[in-house]
């Protein structure tokens, strides 16, 4: 009579072959671990990038605003001009730069607008922008305490991942 075999030994017959699916299976999760590792610091970069663009792109915005302040209290008001000009990429010099001979007020915020422009296009290379202003209609002139505002639309560059940012400004002069 034939003595049954041992409890153990038919588990392992069960189980052969299945710690190397195990490992096989360790080692796929671990690879796919490290190479998602490895992207980690490319990701960033990118990131980084782009953050320091916006950040850029707002401390020119609000470069502008104060600059279009500055206009609007030396009576070269751009709300009141309906001012419509794209700003980057810069055109030509003004006629007048103001620094050589006077100039109007709205000769100076002429050449003003072309400066901001030459140094967000040293700071943005690529960038975009377009600035609108408007006068609040008559059911907005007594809400707000400014008679319009300004727009500033700018576009960034497209960074690493191929994507451009499209950023909007409202800006009261």
């Amino acid at each position: 009579m034939p003595r049954p075999a041992h409890p153990a030994t038919v588990l392992c017959a069960t189980q052969r072959g299945s710690t190397l699916a195990e490992a096989l299976v360790a080692c796929l999760v671990l690879g796919l671990g490290v190479l998602a590792w490895l992207r980690l610091p490319a990701l960033t970069a990118g990131e980084l990038a782009a953050a320091r663009a916006r950040q850029e792109a707002a401390q020119a915005a609000g470069a502008l605003a104060a600059a279009l302040h500055a206009q609007h209290d030396h009576g070269a008001d751009p709300v009141a001009r309906r001012l419509h000009r794209t700003l980057l990429p810069p055109s030509g010099r003004p006629a007048n730069d103001c620094l050589a001979s006077d100039c109007t007020p709205g000769q100076m915020a002429d050449a003003e607008l072309w400066l901001w422009a030459q140094m967000a296009q040293a700071r943005l290379p690529g960038a975009r922008a377009e600035l609108d202003c408007a006068a609040a209609s008559a059911t907005e002139a007594a809400v707000p305490p400014w008679p319009g505002e300004c727009t500033l639309r700018m576009r960034l560059p497209p960074g690493r991942t191929g994507e451009s940012a499209m950023l909007t400004w409202r800006l009261h002069p």
